[in-house]
């Protein structure tokens, strides 16, 4: 076999890896574009099989989510900007958590219905926000949601900007578990350019959430027991936790920021890296972040360790520019709109590559990536590929959905999100 040709390199920064994707309208409309009655209260209950990963997704099992997940979000194409992984939901076992700028809902999968619901407690920073929500998290038994609430003016205090961090149980009904407020800086209140906040993750006690906007940022870390604020890192736009360290781009410059590791409870700076012109940082693994950025050496898009900040693995030649998201299992696998390749996330080591122009494949167009199966739309509609080999996995999957969990797939039509039964 012909061996795959390297990545050009892109163009520009992409946006995300799933930016602009999504599957074809026919896609969703296999199953009948109508949404199936609600069952009534004498049916029997549905129930789905998990399967992990799933080759296939049962378009006759169409179920119908909540507009909140879509609102603010496609372009005119009825494409989703920034892709399935900036959906403001998140998928657990056979529930999704949907979230808007002043709530959550929580959906039964197996046949649409609202099983929990939750409010912020206060008004939406800005009203136009809905486009700008993102996913929440999953921290043990609870869902964190960050909510960017207005802080009214008080006697001699002026009006200000506020988190509002939620933790909603997994279990039903599905009610807060506790609520804890931070002020926020006063650019929050103050910036014109959008403002969006986002829970990172918890281990061992404590939250991260970190607030941007343009070059301004900040993280908190916040004690889920006493749910007191524990540590505030100005300027720390906070990526990824893990091993206990919050890390993240420390913003030093306009459009300059230098890769940054603290300790997850003290927020104690624990290792700084070099400062790097319109750097990017993304999950690649446990204990692992990619740092890229458009340098013009090749050392300067890199896997470095979380704890040290030391190179783990440099990523290979010519995809500083190409957005790669990891599949939870041990896979990067990128896509700039002309190719798609992977990348093994602990050694760096290209494993395979697809490219416009290849005679015999042509790259698909990646929707969702998820524990070791690439999901889009290939030359003859949807396809799963292995993300270790990339070879067309045997099975007609049906859909190409944007979210995956071993329940369901999510699909997007016509501007709405539906959610499909997953097979295997």
């Amino acid at each position: 076999m012909r061996a795959p040709r390297p990545l050009a390199l892109a163009l520009s920064l992409t946006a995300g890896l799933l930016a602009g994707c999504g599957p074809a309208a026919d896609d969703a409309k296999q199953g009948g574009s109508t949404p199936p009655a609600a069952a009534s209260s004498s049916a029997p209950t549905k129930r789905l099989t998990p399967h992990d990963p799933p080759q296939w997704f049962d378009v006759r099992g169409q179920v119908p989510l909540p507009e909140a997940a879509t609102k603010g979000r496609t372009n005119l194409a009825g494409q989703i900007r920034g892709g399935g992984e900036d959906l403001p939901m998140l998928l657990h076992d056979a529930t999704a958590f949907v979230v808007s700028p002043t709530g959550v809902q929580v959906i039964d999968l197996a046949d649409g219905r609202t099983v929990g619901e939750e409010s912020a407690r206060g008004k939406a920073l800005r009203q136009d926000s809905d486009g700008y929500v993102l996913p929440p998290v999953l921290a043990g038994n609870e869902v964190l949601v960050p909510f960017l609430l207005t802080m009214p003016a008080s006697g001699t205090y002026a009006a200000g900007a506020m988190v509002e961090l939620v933790a909603i149980s997994t279990a039903p009904p599905y009610k807060a578990a506790w609520r804890t407020t931070i002020k926020l800086p006063d650019w929050a209140l103050q910036s014109s350019g959008k403002v969006q906040v986002a829970a990172i993750g918890a281990e061992d006690g404590t939250a991260v959430v970190t607030v941007t906007s343009g070059d301004d940022a900040v993280s908190y870390g916040i004690d889920t027991a006493s749910h007191a604020l524990r540590w505030t890192q100005p300027g720390l736009e906070a990526v990824q936790t893990g091993t206990g360290m919050a890390v993240g781009l420390l913003h030093v410059e306009p459009l300059t920021s230098v890769p940054l590791g603290v300790d997850l409870a003290t927020g104690t700076e624990k290792w700084r890296g070099e400062k790097t012109y319109a750097a990017i940082m993304n999950g690649a693994g446990p204990g692992t972040v990619r740092v890229a950025g458009p340098q013009v050496a090749q050392t300067a898009d890199l896997l470095l360790d979380v704890t040290s900040g030391k190179t783990r693995a440099a990523m290979p030649p010519g995809m500083r520019a190409v957005s790669c998201t990891y599949d939870l299992s041990q896979t990067l696998v990128c896509e700039n709109g002309f190719a798609v390749a992977a990348v093994d996330a602990t050694t760096g080591k290209l494993l395979w590559a697809l490219n416009d122009g290849d005679q015999a494949r042509r790259p698909p167009r990646v929707t969702a990536i998820w524990h070791g199966r690439v999901y889009g739309r290939g030359a003859g509609g949807p396809v799963v590929l292995d993300a270790r080999t990339g070879a067309d996995m045997p099975t007609k999957p049906e859909a190409a959905p944007i979210l995956v969990n071993p329940y369901v797939g999510v699909v997007l039509d016509d501007n709405r999100l539906f959610s499909y039964p997953a097979g295997g």
